[in-house]
């Protein structure tokens, strides 16, 4: 009986310190979200979408990425508001250039990779 107590105790610690680091690590990226979503460069073009989209793009990105988001937009070439590009983590070398879809009503991130930082404004400058 004694065994059992003990291994039960100590599932009861483990959940415990997993579901403070949880909150922790949620907490982190809300305050990323809020810091994203009043200094993120924002393009002419993203600015026609909705506020509840942007905000859903913002969100998405921030709790994917603990890099701060740099700029939100399209290429020019593009046209459809169906597809964003949102760049995060600007440093001498790299940038990280996320690609998000909506389909459904819903922003999906669909790919995501190292860019460079010469050329990172190509992919919001619309």
């Amino acid at each position: 009986m004694d065994l059992i107590l003990i291994r039960v105790m100590r599932m009861q610690s483990y959940s415990a310190v997993v579901a403070a680091a949880l909150l922790a690590l949620s907490g982190c990226a809300a305050d990323r979200y809020h810091w994203n979503l009043t200094h993120a460069y924002v393009s002419p073009k993203a600015r026609e979408l909705p506020p509840a989209d942007l905000e859903g793009i913002i969100r998405l990105v921030s709790y994917a990425t603990p890099e701060p988001i740099i700029g939100i937009g399209q290429s020019c070439s593009e046209r459809s508001l169906d597809e964003i590009h949102v760049v995060t983590g600007y440093t001498n070398d790299r940038v990280t250039v996320f690609d998000l879809k909506r389909s459904g009503g819903k922003w999906r991130i669909v790919d995501h990779g190292d860019g460079s930082p010469s050329l990172s404004t190509v992919w919001y400058n619309c």
